[in-house]
C-alpha cells in the first residue's frame, strides 16, 4: 500500500470527523431553541411563558441562572439577517433597549460581587466601585452578532456553561416562533419574542423576576 494512498485515506478519516463533531456541536446549537422543556409558567397580563431544563418553578430557574456567578458574560444581539435590517432600515430600536437592559442588569449582579470582594480586600468605596466597573467592563460582551463560529463555540459548551453566561436575543428574523422566555440549559438564558417591541419587554420582564431594575437607576 503506498503512502500517498495512505494520507488520502488518513486526510479523508480527518474530514469525516471534522464534519461529524461540526454537525454534532450545530445540533447541540439548535437544540436550545426547542419546545418540550419540563418546567412552564406564563407570566400573568403578559402574554410570554417561562420556561426551563429543570423541573420545578422556571421562574426560580430564571433567578438562580442570572444570580449565579460568572466569569464572563456573552450577549447575542441576534443572527446576521437582523444585523443586517437594522443596518439597512435603523429601525431596532427596541432590541437595542433590550440589549441594554438586559447587559446592564448582569453587570449590576456581576458589579455586586466583584464590589464586595474589593472591600473584602480592603477596598474603600470608592476604589471598589472603581475595581468592580474595570471587572464589568472586561467580563460582560454585549455586541455580538451572531456566526456560524460562535454557533459552533455555544453548541460545544464553550460558551453558554456554568463559567460564561449567554443570554441570546431572538427576534422574528432570527427563529423566533412564540413569546417566551426560557433558561434551554445550565449557563443559557434565551429571551424570544415575535417583535422587537416585545423582546424590550422581555428584558424588562427579566428585571422583574430578578428584583433588579436599571430603568430605574
Amino acid at each position: 500500500m503506498s503512502k500517498r494512498y495512505l494520507l488520502v485515506t488518513f486526510v479523508f478519516i480527518l474530514l469525516l470527523l471534522g464534519g461529524f463533531l461540526i454537525d454534532s456541536w450545530y445540533s447541540a446549537y439548535t437544540s436550545l431553541f426547542r419546545s418540550d422543556f419540563p418546567s412552564k409558567a406564563m407570566i400573568q397580563n403578559e402574554g410570554v411563558r417561562v420556561e426551563g431544563y429543570l423541573p420545578g418553578d422556571p421562574l426560580d430557574l430564571v433567578n438562580a441562572t442570572l444570580y449565579h456567578h460568572y466569569e464572563r458574560v456573552t450577549v447575542i444581539l441576534g443572527s446576521g439577517d437582523t444585523k443586517d435590517y437594522c443596518d439597512r432600515t435603523g429601525k431596532c430600536q427596541f432590541r437595542t433597549l433590550a440589549a441594554v437592559e438586559i447587559s446592564c442588569l448582569v453587570g449590576k449582579l456581576m458589579g455586586s460581587y466583584y464590589y464586595e470582594t474589593a472591600r473584602g480586600m480592603g477596598y474603600n468605596d470608592s476604589a471598589a466601585r472603581k475595581f468592580a466597573l474595570d471587572q464589568v467592563s472586561r467580563r460582560v460582551n454585549s455586541g455580538n452578532w451572531l456566526t456560524f463560529s460562535l454557533k459552533l463555540a455555544i453548541g460545544r459548551g464553550e460558551i453558554g456553561n456554568e463559567k460564561h453566561l449567554l443570554i441570546i436575543l431572538r427576534g422574528p428574523l432570527d427563529g423566533a416562533v412564540e413569546n417566551r422566555i426560557y433558561v434551554p440549559r445550565k449557563g443559557v438564558l434565551v429571551l424570544e419574542a415575535l417583535d422587537d417591541r416585545t423582546l424590550y419587554r422581555e428584558a424588562l420582564l427579566v428585571e422583574g423576576i430578578t428584583g433588579i431594575s436599571c430603568s430605574k437607576g
